[in-house]
């Protein structure tokens, strides 16, 4: 009588060939079950779009950066997208960058590029979203609606205004420190809120008259006079906080002093001190309509480490 095939299986399966069969199937499924996530990560991955995007930016090629625009984003026409990239990009100084790995954020993927200025050595971060269509085999196109760009570009717009005023106050600002003058009447009236700001002013202006002219320890000098100030390598930035309709400029520098005894009839001699100081001042401005207001004040002075 011959055997079934449910037999023939029955004592196969008692085989070692059958247990290799198995084992190869397994693999075999492993092998294909990885090549499929592989497949679908590299698929679902905008790496190759973010870097093209990016690498366009840095290059000023601004026709291929809006071949890439997800137009259901941004309505945006191709006039105002090249005069708007090309406004952010002055803000960009780029010898060289970094560009980072496929990041989440809010649901959304994005790829961060960090530009680098080998002169200052400062950092400044280039944000690209992306929106997706498909699954499987998606397409990725660079979504406008979650960027800052305008702030970028506001500031810009607004920074020959910003650095004058922040100019001019730091020139009235150090003119009534060298001549003393605790009161910085001159400065205030720079201010849209003179009220508000009058504390703050007068009291960084007290702290630092007051360490350019402290006398000596030995308490053989009671106090100095100032007699030069001499500011350098002024770094500034300059942001713009859209929610708050509010622009801030920071000047990040540093400046040489020198102070000296007055001669006077019972001293004829001339005693000396300099020094080194390393400062960060933060203004504040508010923005109604293209109005632009000085409203804050903030100045840290710290001695200069050697």
């Amino acid at each position: 009588m011959k055997e079934s095939f449910k037999e023939k299986f029955t004592k196969f399966r008692k085989t070692r060939v059958y247990s290799f069969v198995i084992i190869l199937i397994a693999i075999a499924a492993c092998i294909l079950i990885g090549m499929g996530i592989a497949v679908y990560q590299h698929a679902n991955n905008p790496t190759n779009e973010g870097s093209k995007y990016l690498r366009a930016f840095i290059m000023q090629d601004y026709d291929t950066m809006y071949k890439m625009v997800d137009k259901d984003t941004s309505k945006i026409s191709k006039e105002k997208f090249i005069e708007k990239m090309r406004s952010l990009r002055q803000t960009y100084e780029i010898d060289s960058y970094d560009i980072g790995k496929v990041e989440s954020k809010d649901g959304t993927q994005c790829i961060t590029m960090i530009c680098k200025d080998d002169q200052t050595k400062s950092r400044k971060n280039f944000t690209v979203y992306f929106s997706k269509r498909g699954f499987f085999n998606p397409t990725y196109q660079v979504d406008l609606s979650k960027v800052n760009e305008d702030e970028e570009m506001m500031a810009n717009e607004y920074r020959n205004t910003l650095s004058a005023s922040a100019d001019a106050l730091m020139n009235r600002y150090y003119t009534a420190i060298r001549n003393e003058d605790k009161k910085c009447n001159d400065v205030i009236a720079l201010f849209k809120n003179k009220k508000a700001v009058k504390n703050s002013i007068r009291k960084a202006a007290s702290k630092n008259i007051k360490v350019l002219t402290k006398g000596s320890k030995n308490g053989k000098i009671k106090k100095y006079a100032i007699k030069d100030i001499k500011i350098n390598s002024i770094n500034k930035e300059f942001k713009y906080n859209a929610k708050k309709k509010q622009f801030t400029s920071i000047y990040s520098y540093s400046y040489k002093y020198k102070s000296a005894t007055d001669i006077s009839v019972s001293n004829s001699y001339i005693f000396k001190k300099k020094g080194k100081r390393k400062v960060i001042m933060t203004l504040t401005y508010d923005l109604d309509k293209d109005k632009v207001s000085l409203v804050g004040f903030r100045l840290v002075d710290k001695k200069k480490k050697k």
